[in-house]
């Protein structure tokens, strides 16, 4: 999806700011904080082991690193470990072993993914709580109609450790109705959009 387009839809949706999580790159992000979209970079990163996402990126993180190195090269811009959809058997998500070993780093654990079947969603539940970290959600939108059917509500942040307090205390809002998101939009509301 053309960055721009997202941007539309989610403000449309009222949905601000926009984390946008792009396989292996960040261009895209970047594109809208050019345009003055309020937007958090992240990236959706291939590992020699599956799949993470860095959050509050300033470059990309090449791909088929170690899920170390990759946490390594995200930590190093004061970016956040966020664990996108775990035990999504159909997914590239990191193995056991991977999160085993990772596991005092993660930051962030996606506990409903708009793609994933509830009985996943639940499992990440239970690793959220295993580790005691904040749980995110998201829509996981690969076309425009699909944004907004999950989203955060959380208090405005400033920068990367304000959003990681903040998120502990963040209602997830899972599939809304069209009503409901303009009606919130309409009332000032605001929510974080992952795309």
């Amino acid at each position: 999806m053309p960055p721009l387009e997202v941007a539309r839809r989610c403000r449309q949706l009222g949905l601000s700011p926009i984390f946008l999580t792009d396989h292996d790159g960040i261009d895209g992000a970047r594109e809208l904080q050019e345009a003055s979209y309020p937007t958090v970079i992240g990236q959706e990163i291939l590992t020699t082991e599956g799949e993470l996402i860095g959050l509050f990126l300033t470059e990309p993180v090449p791909k088929r690193l170690s899920p170390e190195e990759a946490i390594a090269a995200i930590k190093q811009q004061g970016g956040l470990i966020y664990l996108e959809h775990p035990y999504d058997v159909g997914r590239r998500n990191l193995g056991e072993d991977a999160i085993e070993r990772i596991a005092d780093q993660i930051d962030i654990v996606e506990v409903f993914n708009g793609r994933s079947l509830p009985e996943i969603n639940e499992k990440a539940r239970d690793l959220r709580d295993t580790l005691g970290v904040p749980g995110g959600a998201g829509s996981d939108a690969h076309r425009l109609g699909e944004i907004g059917r999950v989203y955060v509500e959380i208090e405005p942040f400033d920068g990367a450790a304000d959003f990681l307090q903040k998120l502990r205390d963040a209602r997830i809002v899972t599939a809304p109705s069209r009503f409901g998101l303009r009606l919130g939009r309409l009332l000032g509301r605001q929510g974080q959009a992952k795309t």
